[in-house]
C-alpha cells in the first residue's frame, strides 16, 4: 500500500468515561467523521474507530495510559492531527497530550467541528 505524498491525518477525539455509554457515542461520533473524511478522500486513522471493537472484544484497557505510545507512533506517521470538537474534546487527557505531542513534531493541529453534514 503506498500512501499519497499527502500522508494522513490523524483524528483525536475524547473517548475514556466512567460511563461506558458516553464512550459508546463518543466512538460513534469518530466513526462518522472518520467515514465524512474518507468519503472526501481524505486518508485518517482514528484510533477510536480502530481501537474501541477491539478493546471490547478482547477486554482491553479503555484508557489514554494505555493507548499513549501506540497512539504517538501513529502522530509521528501523520501529515495533520484533526480534533473533533465533541463534548468532552476539552477536558480529555488524551487529546490534550495528542495535541501537544503534534504541536512538539511541528505537525498542524486542526480543529474539526461536528457540525459538517455528512455527505
Amino acid at each position: 500500500m503506498t500512501l499519497t505524498p499527502k500522508g494522513y491525518v490523524y483524528l483525536a477525539s475524547p473517548y475514556s468515561h466512567p460511563d461506558e455509554s458516553i464512550m459508546e457515542a463518543r466512538f460513534v461520533a469518530a466513526e462518522a467523521a472518520t467515514a465524512r473524511l474518507l468519503r472526501r478522500s481524505v486518508w485518517v486513522y482514528s484510533p477510536i474507530v480502530h481501537c474501541h471493537e477491539l478493546a471490547k472484544k478482547f477486554d482491553l484497557p479503555k484508557d489514554f495510559v494505555f493507548w499513549q505510545e501506540y497512539n504517538f507512533a501513529m502522530i509521528r506517521g501523520a501529515a495533520k492531527l484533526y480534533v473533533l470538537r465533541i463534548d468532552g474534546w476539552e477536558a480529555s487527557k488524551g487529546v490534550t497530550a495528542e495535541i501537544a505531542y503534534a504541536r512538539e513534531l511541528g505537525i498542524p493541529v486542526i480543529p474539526l467541528p461536528l457540525a459538517e453534514p455528512l455527505r
